[in-house]
Formats: C-alpha cells, structure tokens, sequence
C-alpha cells in the first residue's frame, strides 16, 4: 500500500503545480490501485514480476497473494456480513435498535471483473488467482469487433458496482484491444459515529490555494470529544464511522484522518513531506500520536466532487516502467499467446474517483481499469542472397 499512497501524493503534488485556475480538488483511492496492481502481478512474470514486488513490497508472489486475500476478506467482512442469528428473540424495542444499527452500519463493497478477447484463454494459475482471491467474473468478448459495446458493458458494471456514483469510466476514447482488460471498483457508505448536526452548518470563509477565500458550506460542532493530535507540521484529527460486527464477532471500526497543517498555504510542503516518507501516512503512525481530547470547535466542509486520472504516468514515475514497455514486459503467465513472439503490456490505466461528505458522514466510490494488450510480433525482413562477382574473385576445383 506504501506504493501506491506515494502515488496519491504525487498526484496531489502535480494538480498543486499546475496553474491556479486549472488546480482541482484531488480524491483518489489507492486501495483500488493497489488491488488491481497485485491482481496483474499475477500475471507477470521475470523481471516484471521482481519490479512489481519490489515496488508493492512483497517478497514473492505467494506473499502478494497473501496480502490481497487479506484486503479481500477485510472488504467482505465490512460489507454486509450478516451477525449471526441471537439465541434470543429479540423484544420489539431490540428490533427497532438493531433496524437503526443495520442502517448506520458502514457498507465497503469490492469488484473485481476481466473482459477476455475471445480467440484467448487465461493461463490456469492466473483464473485460478483471478477467480479465489479477487472473485472476479470472467466474460469472453469480441475486443477487435465490439470495442463500443464492451466499452458500454465496463461502463454499467462500474455504474452498478458504485451505486450509481461513477458513470462513463471509459470515454469513446479509450480504445479496447486483445488480449484482455480488466476493471476494479470500489464503494463504501459510512455514518459519522457523532454526525454533525445540519442546523449548524453555515457558509464559512475558506483560504484555496491561490491565496483567495471563498465561501463554502460548513459543518460545525462544539465541546466535542475525538482523537487529537498537534504535530510539528500538522494536526491530526480522527473521526470515526459507525462500527460493525463482523460474522467472527470481530468489530470493525472505519475512520476518517483528517491531516490539516498549521500553515492556511502549506499543503504543498507537507504533502511533499509526506512524498519522502509515507509511513507518516500510515495509520499505525498516526494513531501513536493521537490522544483523546474535548475538542471546543469542529469546523469541516462539506464536500462533493469527483477526479479523472490516467495512473499510468504517475505509476512509471515512481519507477513501476516494466509494465508498460511495449517490449520488455512480460505477462507470460497471464493469457496464452497466439503468436510465438507476441508481447503483452499495459497500454491504459485509468481511475475515477468521488467522494461525498456532509453531515451524515461519507459515500465514496473509486473505479480502476486497466487494459493491457498484445503487440505483435516484428516480422523479419527476408534474407536477401546475391553473387556479385564484380572484383577479383578465385576458381578452384574439387573432386566431389
């Protein structure tokens, strides 16, 4: 995951250096990158393979496996996992609670799914990761011939999978070649613990990045209690999501961090802080510094907006290139080549991203898709063979 936060953070850095007018807001999900990069680890193989557990931070591909069936379960787990059944019937007053319960509960959904050109077949051990660690769905398709209906077939199972949040990932644009694409999404809707309460919301001044204040809904609350931290740069705030009980009995319990520096101008710096060292980012380190405090005012705003990005720019900056070469990838073990020679590389990587908050709490939705294809093979030129004997040549005869 350290991979793919330094991804974010390159993001952030180069919406920030762009010019003022054009900067956006940035949401970006690298769960969703990080699954789709091991599901298409799986896949590589010789160097490709060593410059992707290099970069993921695994140390052999059963350790990546690994590490993605865990992230599979922690997304199942949170998604919808039915408690068991009480020995007790439960009263009339337990019902409504545990109604209002199941409606807070926080909803994670992962997908995972392959658009397979028809004239190839997955390499067994690759549908066999694909399908028990990624549960993802297989559909054998026309790529060559039905580029538009199988762009339109992404397109609504990313709509479906999202709840309707991520709508025409891919542009006519996009162009869908064999030997295959592949598409993750991902979809979460969490009540706050302690929502804000709307009456409190008001219009507040806002400091952008130009040096400019706006006017933007605000929501408010006052002697509230969360975690808290002060740090050289930044503070850290923690604000957390309606657990849940998973069916082990485990809960699970979702936060949001938010990291606001000290400076009203200094994102830039402290992003680019962050850039060097990602394990400042990590959950674990930020939670060492946390105290529970009684905070006299909570101020964020609300926010809703989404983010286009063609990942694979920023993946190659950070030194993920093999990939992408047209000639020194190598996804042997991912689909059987149809032409001896042939080579597969990842042409497109392409994520969509949105993100409500308000007083409630968060929906999110993030849609990674990938489209590796086959670059044929270089035929050689013919041989040419000539005679000329148009200098000084010598004859000798021979018995045969």
């Amino acid at each position: 995951m350290e991979f793919c936060t330094q991804i974010a953070a390159q993001l952030i850095l180069d919406e920030m250096k762009k010019n003022e007018s054009s900067a956006k807001n940035v949401v970006m999900s690298p769960l969703s990158i990080n699954l789709m990069l091991n599901m298409v680890a799986a896949g590589a193989e010789g160097n490709t393979l060593e410059q992707f557990l290099k970069f993921l931070g695994s140390q052999g591909i059963e350790d990546l496996n690994q590490k993605s069936s865990v992230m599979m379960s922690l997304l199942r787990y949170s998604s919808g996992s039915k408690a068991s059944t009480p020995s007790h019937v439960p009263t009339i007053h337990q019902k409504k609670r545990q109604k209002r319960q199941k409606q807070k509960q926080p909803l994670f959904s992962v997908a995972n799914a392959l658009w397979v050109h028809n004239q190839f077949q997955l390499i067994p051990s690759f549908r066999k990761i694909t399908k028990t660690i990624y549960k993802a769905k297989v559909k054998n398709v026309d790529l060559m011939r039905e580029g538009d209906k199988v762009r339109e077939d992404v397109n609504l199972w990313v709509e479906k999978e999202t709840r309707g949040l991520i709508k025409q990932l891919l542009s006519k644009g996009v162009n869908l070649a064999p030997p295959l694409c592949l598409a993750n999404a991902i979809y979460f809707k969490g009540s706050w613990e302690d929502p804000f309460m709307v009456s409190k919301t008001r219009d507040k001044e806002f400091h952008i990045f130009n040096r400019e204040t706006i006017q933007v809904p605000s929501m408010n609350s006052h002697n509230v209690s969360h975690d808290y931290a002060s740090l050289d740069d930044f503070k850290v705030l923690k604000l957390p999501y309606e657990s849940v009980i998973g069916e082990c009995g485990k809960q699970i319990q979702l936060s949001m961090y938010l990291l606001l520096p000290h400076d009203p101008y200094g994102l830039q710096d402290m992003v680019e802080k962050f850039n060097l060292d990602t394990k400042l980012l990590a959950p674990e380190s930020l939670n060492d510094h946390l105290r529970k405090v009684k905070l006299s005012r909570v101020l964020i705003p609300k926010m809703k907006f989404s983010y286009n990005v063609d990942a694979k720019e920023l993946v190659k900056k950070k030194g993920l290139t093999l990939a992408f070469n047209e000639v020194d990838a190598d996804f042997s073990k991912m689909v059987y080549s149809q032409s001896p020679g042939s080579n597969d590389f990842i042409q497109a990587m392409l994520q969509k991203c949105c993100i409500e908050v308000n007083e409630d709490g968060t929906e999110a939705a993030a849609a990674t898709f990938f489209c590796p294809r086959s670059k044929p093979p270089r035929n050689k030129p013919p041989q040419i063979i000539t005679f000329v004997a148009d200098h000084p040549f010598i004859v000798r005869h021979l018995y045969v």
